[in-house]
């Protein structure tokens, strides 16, 4: 019997408003640069310099802890790209916009009314590799009431990749990994979801039907009752 829900939360409930997780809304307006700028090979061989800055910081407990660790990346982005302007208040500018600025996410628009929904019947918890002002975001959104867990990677040092996210879900919920199903757009973390014991979902958000998994694929969570059916029936 499936007690349990745990859905990834980038890509799966939501998506960067720029389509760029470090592109915040305000960028070029702080930089006085145009969109195309970032599109360049220079400034993506920078981006890719400061992102190896941030994946090597595996623990970042809080937002203050966050906010160090983005103005970090920005000021390499800045410094690797030869940016000319390049001031403390330009850097704190944009680490604020990645880091306080809850418009930076979107989210789609099944999620509030199904997470409202499915919260009814089930117990409904979120897994995601990501950074501690998520779950601001999903407070200041309303939505965080729905979930009984929040699990982040970066404040236990761990990705999904490694387990440790979803045995500590699982028993903040009280249930198995076999009662639990995890939603992901990721077919590598649905792999070490199944290794756990829960039921991995596929969910495809741009509708990309050559996709092919052998995992069930939803494109919105409209999708996923049906799909609940038919794991009951099992």
């Amino acid at each position: 019997m499936i007690k349990g829900i745990l859905f990834d939360s980038g890509r799966t409930l939501n998506v960067p408003a720029t389509g760029h997780w470090f592109i915040t809304p305000n960028f070029h307006k702080i930089l006085g640069t145009k969109e195309e700028d970032a599109e360049v090979p220079s400034f993506e061989v920078a981006m890719d310099k400061a992102y190896a800055y941030v994946d090597s910081v595996k623990v970042v407990k809080d937002e203050i802890e966050e906010y160090a660790l983005f103005k970090e990346f920005y000021t390499i982005l800045l410094k690797e790209s030869n940016y000319e302007k390049i001031s403390e208040d330009i850097i704190h500018s944009l680490t604020k916009d990645n880091v306080q600025n809850d418009e930076k996410f979107l989210f789609f628009e099944d999620v509030e009314p199904m997470l409202k929904k499915l919260s009814e019947n089930y117990l409904l918890g979120i897994v995601s590799d990501t950074w501690p002002s998520l779950e601001r975001v999903f407070i200041n959104k309303n939505l965080r009431e729905h979930f009984k867990t929040f699990i982040m990677s970066s404040v236990y040092g761990s990705y999904k990749s490694e387990k440790l996210l979803f045995k500590l879900a699982v028993e903040e919920l009280g249930i198995s990994p076999n009662e639990a199903v995890f939603i992901d757009d990721s077919e590598s973390n649905l792999v070490a979801a199944e290794e756990f014991g829960m039921i991995p979902v596929l969910i495809d958000r741009y509708e990309d039907y050559s996709i092919k998994s052998k995992y069930p694929i939803i494109r919105s969570l409209y999708e996923l009752e049906e799909v609940l059916k038919g794991f009951e029936k099992k």
